[in-house]
C-alpha cells in the first residue's frame, strides 16, 4: 500500500485505515476460531478477511489508475 499511499483521497486513506484495523480484529478472531476447534466460525472469519482484502486492493487499484 506505501506506494500507492499518495494517490489516495484522504476519504481512501480513512477507510484503508478502517479495513487495516478491520482485518487486525478478523485475524485475532481466527486464530482464537481454530485454537477453539470452531470450523464453521474458522470459514466464516476466512471469507470476511477475504472481503475485506478484496475492497482494500480495489481501492488501491483505483487510487493508481487514477492517478496515471
Amino acid at each position: 500500500m506505501g506506494q500507492h499511499k499518495g494517490f489516495l483521497t484522504p476519504e481512501e486513506r480513512a477507510r484503508i485505515m478502517e479495513l487495516q484495523d478491520l482485518l487486525i480484529d478478523r485475524f485475532v478472531e481466527h486464530k482464537e476460531a481454530v485454537a477453539e476447534g470452531q470450523a464453521a466460525r474458522v470459514e466464516h472469519l476466512e471469507a470476511e478477511i477475504d472481503d475485506i482484502l478484496r475492497e482494500k486492493k480495489e481501492i488501491e487499484k483505483w487510487a493508481t489508475v487514477g492517478s496515471g
